[in-house]
């Protein structure tokens, strides 16, 4: 069976952390809102920049959509300030070599693709799903659902990758695993410290997978036998 990676972009593959802080603080200064730092980013990282456009919309009488619009024009002409995340592409390149396939799924525009181009790290994709594509956005799975029946991924072998609870939820949602970088362990859900704690994990899911697949053919076997 083969193994799937669905990663996450912003916090996940890519340190965007100040870019999108430098967008917020405009954003807060252009509607002249009061700007808690400590409490924004708190809760964009506990809940998404959605989350907190839509809660900004319904309190200041404001555009969800101008809101969001402005948001994205400014993190787009920010790009130039997102490196990769420590251990991305080393941890790209040695699961590509172990077989695993991988994805991204980001709420991030049409400039998401650009920029992994620029990092070095597109070729590893099959494909990119950004805001673009117009799936509703995570927790609801989707766009999940969208790739895993697109690409025929066995549920128990494919992997959400992501940093917020935003994420483990999405991928709970979808019937996925789920490897955060800031939600604990439980039942469907790895915590790892960071990138290359995913190399770690490795042996187990490829060991996983080999299994699946043996048990398949012998099921098979057996079918044709009878």
């Amino acid at each position: 069976m083969t193994v799937h990676f669905i990663w996450d972009f912003d916090g996940t593959l890519a340190e965007s952390h100040q870019a999108i802080r430098e967008v917020l603080t405009l954003l807060y200064k252009h509607y002249d809102l009061p700007f808690d730092e400590d409490w924004v980013m708190a809760f964009i990282i506990q809940k998404s920049i959605g989350d907190l456009l839509q809660k900004l919309a319904r309190e200041e009488g404001l555009s969800a959509k101008d809101l969001l619009a402005f948001f994205n024009r400014e993190q787009e002409a920010r790009d130039d300030m997102i490196r990769a995340m420590p251990g991305a592409k080393a941890v790209l390149e040695k699961t590509s070599q172990n077989g695993i396939k991988h994805y991204v799924l980001t709420h991030k525009g049409a400039t998401t693709s650009p920029v992994l181009e620029r990092l070095g790290i597109a070729a590893y994709f099959e494909e990119v799903v950004t805001a673009a594509n117009g799936f509703k956005r995570k927790p609801d799975p989707e766009a999940l659902h969208y790739l895993i029946e697109k690409y025929q991924m066995t549920k128990a072998h494919t992997y959400y990758i992501g940093d917020r609870p935003l994420d483990q939820q999405a991928a709970e949602n979808a019937g996925i695993q789920s490897l955060n970088l800031s939600c604990p362990s439980n039942h469907i859900n790895q915590h790892i410290d960071d990138l290359m704690a995913i190399l770690d994990l490795l042996p187990d899911m490829l060991d996983a997978s080999t299994e699946s697949l043996e048990s398949l053919t012998v099921r098979k076997q057996q079918e044709e036998g009878k």
